[in-house]
């Protein structure tokens, strides 16, 4: 047991990526928050899964047009200076959507604006964090690193939707509460990146224009087979199976006849099965076995969405969550933490905002799945997610077989292996 301890949490034996992970911790409770009390208060405002995923087609639209951007800024700039910027951005905007929300003013419109403009700084702040980790610590140990994050991201998914229930359903605090009071966790979240050191950019010895920048990250992307596929395949996976949160509210209310806020138990539920799995598998992120437990977890995310569809009730759409959760985390740490260890360091910004592409297309896919549930059914709409997800998978690994037929994957790190075994 304390040799599993050891692998499973070592890279928080280096303290500058210690201090990065509780700041990065905060940041992820604060957006799993967000993700409930979003969806509440457009599914309130008008009572139509179209509205809930127009307002993610603010943070599509803005993380398809700026992400390929934000990749190269962060390979170019500092990336402490970057991350407070935006972390001091995000809270303001949290913090004007509550005074909206209190004064009777919120829209839409305004709902859509606000995730606009997150979209647009987390396109620059995801890359920047993620690329940090790469100089916070040793190759051998970077694997484990972007484990640990993603067990930060799963263990947040359970107190976040909680949190963000349970401030909502306070009268005294309500929705535009809530979202005060996670522009006030922004706050404390700064506070911990200012402790870390000042970061400069990578030098690459020559002048490059931003678009110069950006042509290199796709070029090394296209000499890289396997990394190629990982960020394909996880754009896939996120566009066909992540989108079921748009759809919760309705399908709560239309097909179980259950309250929407129910939301926050369903993906709380999700969040205590996925943290088990990310702390479990966190030290086999670099192992032989990483893509098989990938392709795992793609199977597992696509056979809980058919098995949802086909939902009783209410506990058994729980337990359906329980899949879901083990599923979609297995999914992301593993595909993380490889597209980490098949890209260069100095092409890490870069590769990491095309893997980000993912969530901006997952907000444009929103609207349509949410005017398909309307239209269609919410039922019809998370089977027809499980068999995207189940083909989507399938065809990684048929494409994966074919690349370790024609060339064999390297060598893991020192010590990875054995932590896998």
């Amino acid at each position: 047991m304390s040799s599993w301890a050891a692998t499973t949490f070592d890279s928080l034996r280096y303290r500058h990526y210690r201090v990065l992970w509780i700041g990065t911790s905060l940041s992820f409770l604060v957006f799993m928050m967000s993700s409930v009390v979003q969806s509440v208060v457009a599914y309130d405002l008008t009572g139509r899964n179209g509205a809930v995923g127009f307002v993610s087609l603010g943070m599509g639209v803005a993380t398809i047009l700026v992400a390929p951007f934000g990749g190269v800024i962060a390979d170019r700039v500092s990336k402490k200076r970057l991350l407070l910027i935006g972390q001091v951005l995000i809270g303001l905007n949290f913090a004007a959507v509550g005074v909206l929300i209190i004064t009777g003013q919120i829209t839409i419109f305004f709902l859509a604006a606000s995730t606009f403009v997150l979209g647009t700084v987390f396109s620059f702040i995801a890359p920047a964090r993620q690329a940090w980790i790469g100089e916070l610590l040793p190759k051998a140990s970077l694997p484990n690193g972007i484990a640990l994050q993603q067990v930060a991201m799963t263990g947040t998914r359970i107190f976040g939707p909680f949190l963000a229930g349970g401030l909502v359903a306070l009268a005294f605090v309500g929705s535009g509460g809530t979202y005060l009071f996670m522009g006030a966790l922004f706050a404390v979240v700064v506070a911990t990146l200012a402790r870390l050191p000042s970061t400069t950019a990578r030098s690459g010895g020559r002048k490059v224009s931003v678009m110069g920048d950006m042509m290199l990250g796709v070029r090394h992307m296209r000499e890289r087979p396997r990394l190629m596929l990982l960020a394909v395949s996880f754009i896939g996976i996120v566009i066909a199976g992540f989108s079921y949160q748009v759809v919760l509210p309705g399908y709560l209310q239309d097909e179980l006849h259950h309250s929407p806020k129910n939301m926050a138990l369903m993906l709380g539920v999700s969040a205590i099965s996925g943290l088990a799995v990310t702390i479990a598998i966190a030290g086999m992120a670099g192992s032989r076995h990483a893509w098989r437990l990938m392709l795992g977890g793609g199977i597992l995310m696509g056979a809980s969405l058919l098995l949802m569809a086909g939902a009783p009730n209410l506990g058994f759409a729980l337990l359906t969550m329980l899949l879901m959760g083990a599923g979609t985390s297995a999914f992301q740490l593993i595909n993380n933490a490889l597209v980490m260890q098949e890209a260069s360091p100095e092409f890490h910004g870069r590769v990491m905002s095309v893997t980000m592409l993912a969530w901006g297309a997952n907000g444009l896919a929103g609207l349509p799945f949410g005017v398909f549930a309307d239209h269609v059914g919410e039922r019809e709409t998370l089977f027809l997610m499980g068999l995207l997800v189940l083909v989507v998978t399938g065809g990684t690994a048929l494409l994966h077989a074919t690349l370790v037929r024609r060339a064999p994957p390297p060598a893991v790190p020192v010590g990875s292996l054995a932590s896998g075994d």
